[in-house]
């Protein structure tokens, strides 16, 4: 497997993996219509957050196929700590390749570019009915912090959690 970045002919894929694992993860949670619905997007969409110098992308692949992609960025929304600088937007794994370490490798690459950035904290929002992801962002030392996505879109009663992961600067 590698992690590379990604590049503007990956966004039919990314998308594809994309609403693979919002397919996995919303199962249950949000109505099947709906979900469907939600998951016609366009490759254009991906392709621009791509081109956008302000995200950075990558993507993983094992041979050829691309199993998984992170996005990270400046946060969305204003925070308490200005430490907090950039936001890990997503780290999807297509549900084929969940456990087999692609998205630890995703979630190296996103630390490795904070620290190359001097990033000192970064931001995540999680649903609070994905334990998948709950349990694999507490196990790379993330934390809960209390807060909640400001303008948190619901699903039923269900709303977007804030995690925080501290970078301290390494000592040499």
């Amino acid at each position: 497997m590698r992690v590379e970045p990604a590049s503007v002919a990956d966004a039919a894929d990314l998308l594809a993996v994309h609403v693979a694992a919002r397919t996995a993860y919303y199962h249950g949670f949000l109505d099947e219509e709906v979900l469907a619905k939600q998951n016609t997007r366009d490759p254009e969409l991906y392709a621009s957050i791509i081109r956008d110098p302000s995200r950075t992308v990558r993507v993983a692949r094992l041979g050829d196929e691309l199993v998984g992609f992170l996005m990270i960025g400046p946060c969305y929304h204003p925070e308490p700590d200005p430490a907090v600088t950039s936001q890990l937007y997503q780290i999807h794994v297509h549900p084929d390749w969940f456990r087999h370490g692609i998205g630890s490798a995703l979630h190296a690459e996103a630390v490795s570019i904070w620290r190359a950035a001097d990033v000192l904290a970064a931001r995540l929002w999680a649903w609070d009915f994905n334990t998948r992801a709950h349990a694999f962002y507490l196990a790379k030392g993330w934390y809960r912090d209390g807060r909640e996505a400001p303008d948190s879109p619901r699903v039923g009663n269900h709303r977007m959690l804030g995690y925080r992961l501290d970078l301290p600067r390494e000592t040499q």
